[in-house]
């Protein structure tokens, strides 16, 4: 809302015009008169802009910048309040997890903020101070402070990539970031073994094989506790059976 608000403002005072760059924005027409000693005479529109630039875009700004870096600065000693409060209860002493993920977390979100709007920053301000269009910060303004929304995103889901590998530390990168996303690929996953050779046993096969063993040892168990005629029977039943399902593996792959 606030800054449907800022953005609505300068139009009154026809302050939006081409500013002899490559954009539209809070300038006089012609491009520059705002800067001149009587802006009214030789404005045809925009005569305030200077300041309207000042008053709607730097300031807002810098306003928004120091609330942002506040805002996480709060958040982690929140964070670092409530684990020192824990450590009585930690056994193995005590840990700051948390607050180094929030501390990192926070500096990302604020480094996202910083590299798109600090070069729109000296470049406005250039232009309000001087009187004159820096062109080597104009022209890095409009490379990266569109990507603040790119790089936003890479914030918020750099926590769930971390978990996802942590989860999954044989996954590829590809995958995990696949599988963040939810989007179906691929990507081929890593093997601790070596460079592919081995095979990785998956957890619904690592499963069958545990349960085959497991019923191998009940029947051993019972073979010594009871009859030996029916528990040798019981168990070439059971070898049986995991001979067969060996073969149902090998075929299904």
């Amino acid at each position: 809302l606030i800054s449907i608000v800022l953005a609505v403002v300068p139009l009154f005072g026809s302050n939006y015009n081409y500013n002899a760059g490559y954009s539209c924005y809070i300038s006089g027409a012609p491009a520059g008169c705002e800067f001149d000693p009587n802006p009214q005479e030789t404005c045809t529109r925009g005569a305030r802009a200077r300041n309207m630039l000042l008053v709607a875009g730097l300031i807002p700004t810098l306003v928004a910048f120091f609330i942002l870096t506040v805002a996480v600065v709060l958040l982690i000693h929140a964070v670092l309040v409530q684990e020192r409060r824990m450590d009585q209860y930690q056994r193995a002493g005590r840990s700051r997890k948390m607050t180094m993920e929030s501390f990192y977390q926070g500096m990302f979100y604020i480094g996202a903020f910083a590299i798109s709007w600090i070069p729109w920053l000296v470049y406005g301000f250039k232009e309000y101070i001087f009187a004159s269009v820096h062109k080597p910060s104009y022209f890095v303004m409009l490379a990266v402070t569109p990507l603040h929304g790119v790089m936003n995103a890479g914030v918020y889901f750099r926590p769930r990539l971390k978990a996802e590998r942590e989860r999954n530390p044989t996954d590829s990168t590809c995958k995990s970031l696949m599988q963040v996303l939810h989007i179906k690929c691929c990507c081929n996953r890593k093997s601790k073994e070596g460079a592919g050779d081995t095979p990785v046993i998956t957890t619904d096969q690592q499963t069958e094989d545990d349960a085959e063993k497991g019923d191998e040892k009940k029947i051993q168990t019972n073979a010594l506790a009871g009859d030996p005629k029916t528990a040798t029977i019981n168990l070439e039943a059971a070898q049986n059976a995991e001979i067969g399902s060996e073969k149902k593996v090998i075929t299904s792959s």
